[in-house]
């Protein structure tokens, strides 16, 4: 995402730079236009085929994450000890992986079984393919013997950004249908509550008292997730949703 608004800030600006150029010199905002448009798609076209010098991509680096995430015990550590190798050349230690989901969280507990489990090494790399939480990144620089060093998600895709970009595989463009999948999924994923239901009718009331669009809009976005909430809560009936 920052990559693409890098990319469109950058084509805004220079088709401006060029339209204000053009305009200055002929004095003609038609003709200005035209030709800015004209210039700016040739020069992305110009520069889309140099060589430059591309990294991962943050995307690619999420997927990388993901899969490493998805793989066996062995494989994934396999895996991390390249790239902290990588990182970290010459370093010596010992690993201990911590597989899980992007979106979860490395605690002070996973640190601290880590930790125990490796009493007997010298300095310890708990490389997780999650964030850590600022409690459990204190409390791993508190551990002595051995010494713990984290190495979660957020570091490990500042490593990856460093690979040339067709080191990783661009990973799959995600289709409409599976965004609208998902945005149901968050919607959805809450449990219903009537206190939501009575906000609802509370700002729909406000705005026809008062007729300010600024309660209708919130209220109608907050009925909807309710109810889809609603009809999730109603359907769970079964164990394996198809």
């Amino acid at each position: 995402m920052s990559a693409f608004i890098d990319r469109t800030a950058l084509s805004v600006l220079s088709t401006i730079g060029f339209y204000l150029f053009f305009l200055n010199a002929w004095d003609s905002i038609p003709l200005a236009c035209s030709a800015a448009f004209v210039c700016a798609a040739l020069s992305r076209w110009l520069l889309g085929g140099l060589p430059l010098n591309r990294h991962v991509t943050a995307s690619q680096a999420r997927s990388e994450l993901m899969r490493i995430a998805e793989l066996d015990d062995l494989a994934a550590e396999e895996a991390l000890r390249a790239l902290l190798q990588h990182g970290w050349p010459g370093e010596r230690f010992r690993l201990a992986p911590v597989l899980k989901h992007p979106e979860a969280t490395l605690s002070s507990g996973d640190v601290l079984n880590a930790w125990k489990t490796n009493r007997d090494a010298g300095r310890l790399v708990i490389a997780t393919t999650c964030p850590c939480e600022p409690r459990a990144a204190y409390f791993a620089r508190e551990l002595h013997d051995p010494a713990v060093a984290v190495v979660d998600s957020r570091r490990l895709n500042r490593l990856l950004r460093t690979f040339p970009a067709d080191t990783l595989p661009c990973p799959p463009r995600r289709s409409l249908g599976d965004g609208f999948r998902m945005l149901w999924a968050g919607m959805s994923s809450t449990r219903f509550s009537p206190k939501s239901v009575l906000l609802a009718l509370t700002m729909v009331a406000c705005y026809m008292l008062t007729g300010n669009a600024w309660y209708l809009f919130p209220g109608l976005a907050v009925a909807a997730h309710a109810g889809i909430a609603l009809i999730r809560h109603g359907s769970g009936k079964q164990l394996f949703e198809l």
